[in-house]
């Protein structure tokens, strides 16, 4: 018996109608926008007060500048603020080539405590980050402070442990990386809050006192089953982790922000997303649409193993650009207007490599608004709905089935990097060396990058945006991308859909990791 044919038009009038529900949901609100713009300025005055109160060196001011969502206007209600510290440098010649000192991240988490706030410098993420929230409960926050506490009554040469020497060379890897790592990426690693065994962030002597846990076959993936299941673990693994005595909930302890000692590129990468905005009116409701859709089935969280914000804004970024026809958006780092005279030329060749990576984009954003509306950037006139409808068919990557025509393109997870500077928007994982997991130690953290799912960072060419991807995380990733095409496919076809779009996940959770939560609470 024959397939009922796919009904296209009323995919995207559901989608279309969809979006004129779902987005004016997840717009940012002019009172949040200021309410967090206040407590950025207050937040900047107290750290600049104990920037001039204990800290000495060649810095003589620093700033909190915003970047990622809320900067680059892809936030949405309740998004946690990324603020970067900026220093002023006695030296400008000193900007490119010194780091910020490393005691500075303490002064600040010290004075955060000090104004009963919630601080904690997370010293195991890639960058260290000072996490901080407005009001945090009086449980929450005396924890902090005995942590705190701990790391004040180190000795000196145990605040700060230099390097540790590399591990032996692992025995060698599949050169190229399958749905399942056989080595299993089920076992967490120290990279981000939720990886890692819990080692208080102390120093070598500290972490050597404390014993790893023995690898029980709860920790491992079993490969994949001839019938083409995706594997299954002994163990349960939730979308969202069960928070600990030192970290904050989602709600009830005020506005809450991540602040970062060493992202300059984040800077030039949010300016870069919000040009991108510019370019046409539909970026910002694709964008919107997308993040809300991957919050509420939950795999939109790096702490977690699954992807976080700005690589969902990417993956979508990618699709604009590279995957519609005509696009919608051009490439601003291949689209920049020539220079037409001497000042001109000399701005473009001005600041355009930090920290070694170029940073070279169409950055000027009352040309592109010009561009964008006298209609020079896209000849595409689809609708935000018919947009999404391409962009869950292009990451569910399944065969259109009985549909006539040329196949519509699809990503290619296991062996594809999503590359947004790249012409084409794809390179290879083979041509850039990411095909097995890569993992650096220092006395004070262990970043493993992992290459399951790989976009590249537009200018920080040998990051991975998705290296904190596990495999049980991408797994995730891809059914909710297959479930969305399903229920997509059934409208218009007479046939019942398994749910709707954006309903909530319930996940279920074992006895043991209720007991587990219960002693948390009360430790």
């Amino acid at each position: 018996m024959a397939q009922p044919r796919e009904n296209p038009i009323a995919q995207v009038e559901y989608l279309d109608n969809l979006a004129a529900q779902e987005i004016p949901k997840v717009e940012m609100s002019l009172a949040e926008l200021e309410e967090k713009e206040t407590f950025r300025r207050q937040l900047e005055s107290i750290l600049q007060h104990a920037f001039a109160e204990g800290h000495t060196g060649d810095m003589t001011d620093i700033s909190l500048v915003g970047f990622g969502s809320l900067a680059s206007g892809f936030g949405i209600p309740g998004s946690d603020m990324d603020l970067a510290v900026v220093p002023v440098w006695k030296d400008n010649s000193k900007a490119e080539k010194v780091g910020i000192d490393r005691d500075l991240p303490r002064v600040l988490e010290r004075a955060v405590l000090d104004a009963k706030m919630g601080g904690r410098l997370l010293t195991r993420t890639r960058v260290p980050i000072l996490k901080i929230c407005q009001n945090p409960t009086e449980t929450l926050y005396s924890a902090l402070l005995d942590e705190r506490k701990k790391w004040d009554e180190l000795p000196e040469e145990e605040k700060y442990p230099g390097d540790l020497p590399p591990e032996p060379s692992p025995q060698p890897k599949p050169s190229v990386e399958t749905d399942v790592e056989r080595s299993t990426e089920a076992t967490h690693h120290a990279d981000s809050p939720s990886f890692g065994q819990d080692f208080p962030e102390l120093g070598n002597k500290a972490a050597a006192k404390a014993k790893p846990k023995p690898r029980t076959r709860d920790d491992s993936i079993k490969v994949d089953s001839p019938t083409g299941q995706h594997p299954r673990s002994e163990k349960a693994w939730m979308r969202e982790k069960v928070i600990g005595p030192l970290d904050f909930p989602k709600t009830g302890v005020g506005i809450q922000c991540d602040v970062n000692f060493e992202n300059t590129l984040g800077i030039h990468n949010t300016h870069m997303l919000r040009c991108y905005s510019l370019t046409d009116p539909r970026v910002r409701p694709m964008v919107l649409f997308v993040k809300s859709w991957a919050k509420t089935r939950k795999i939109n969280s790096a702490y977690s193993g699954t992807l976080n914000s700005y690589g969902w804004v990417l993956m979508v970024l990618h699709y604009l650009v590279n995957i519609a026809q005509p696009p919608v958006c051009p490439n601003l780092q291949h689209s920049i207007p020539q220079p037409t005279d001497l000042t001109a030329l000399e701005q473009f060749f001005k600041e355009t490599t930090i920290s070694g990576y170029s940073v070279r984009f169409w950055r000027n954003e009352e040309e592109i608004i010009q561009a964008a509306q006298s209609g020079r950037l896209s000849q595409n006139r689809q609708t935000v709905g018919a947009l999404l409808r391409g962009f869950f068919q292009y990451y569910a990557s399944i065969s259109p089935g009985n549909n006539y025509g040329p196949r519509p393109p699809q990503f290619y997870w296991t062996s594809e990097v999503l590359s947004l500077r790249t012409p084409g928007g794809i390179q290879t994982k083979q041509s850039k060396g990411w095909v097995s997991a890569t993992t650096k130690i220092t006395a004070e953290k262990k970043v493993t990058n992992r290459y399951l799912f790989a976009i590249e960072d537009p200018f920080e060419l040998d990051h991975n945006v998705a290296r904190t991807v596990t495999h049980r995380g991408i797994v995730a990733i891809r059914d909710e991308f297959r479930r969305a095409w399903r229920i997509l496919r059934a409208i218009g076809q007479g046939l019942q859909p398994e749910g709707g779009i954006f309903d909530e996940v319930v996940m279920k959770r074992s006895r043991l990791e209720i007991i587990s939560e219960c002693i948390v609470r009360l430790c």
